[in-house]
């Protein structure tokens, strides 16, 4: 990264485009930033790229004013787009431009995966299914456990619906002890 830097807004006044247009294209990598300002290199690089991807698309910005030219008696101005306000023919330039912005916009989708790693706002497939593997296995082994732990108070019930009712309760207890211990790796746990 060069040393020389301008400011977001000096970027902007360059490139005929809003500051927000300068920080968005920071954001997304296709400028480099060195601090809040605009590396300079990077960004004439961006500039110089744009050019050439958009060439001739925009009208200049003061189009050519020709003589006023009599129309049915009146006084009217006609203007007219430069000559250069065509999309030039493809000499290998264009493709080349377009090939560079492919190669930028994957290194920006790179540096933002990164960014989203280091950030924890995505993790690994493997690392999902292991955790979410150790969860379930631990609700199994819980509702496993209560036949053996509860027969004798499961016995005890008189009618259907009391053991459907004690099911439900012991059922219900382990499962917001699940969620109690879950609570905790996360932060403390509420009552």
């Amino acid at each position: 990264m060069s040393s020389e830097t301008i400011s977001q807004s000096e970027a902007a006044r360059r490139a005929g485009v809003s500051r927000a247009a300068i920080q968005k294209n920071l954001l997304s990598g296709r400028i480099i930033a060195n601090g809040k300002r605009v590396d300079l290199a990077s960004f004439n690089e961006w500039l110089a790229i744009r050019k050439s991807m958009q060439g001739g698309v925009q009208p200049p910005l003061q189009p050519e004013v020709q003589p006023a030219e009599k129309v049915a008696g009146a006084a009217v101005q006609i203007t007219r787009a430069s000559p250069d306000c065509v999309l030039p023919q493809c000499d290998g330039l264009l493709p080349m431009a377009l090939a560079l912005q492919v190669e930028q916009n994957a290194k920006a989708n790179l540096k933002q995966l990164e960014f989203d790693q280091k950030s924890g706002a995505v993790v690994e497939v493997s690392v999902v299914v292991a955790t979410v593997g150790k969860e379930y296995a631990a609700v199994r082994r819980k509702l496993l456990a209560l036949p053996a732990e509860h027969a004798p108070s499961i016995h005890r019930c008189k009618t259907v619906a009391d053991v459907q009712e004690r099911l439900r309760v012991l059922i219900t207890r382990a499962l917001e002890e699940l969620t109690a211990d879950g609570d905790s790796n996360s932060g403390p746990a509420v009552s």
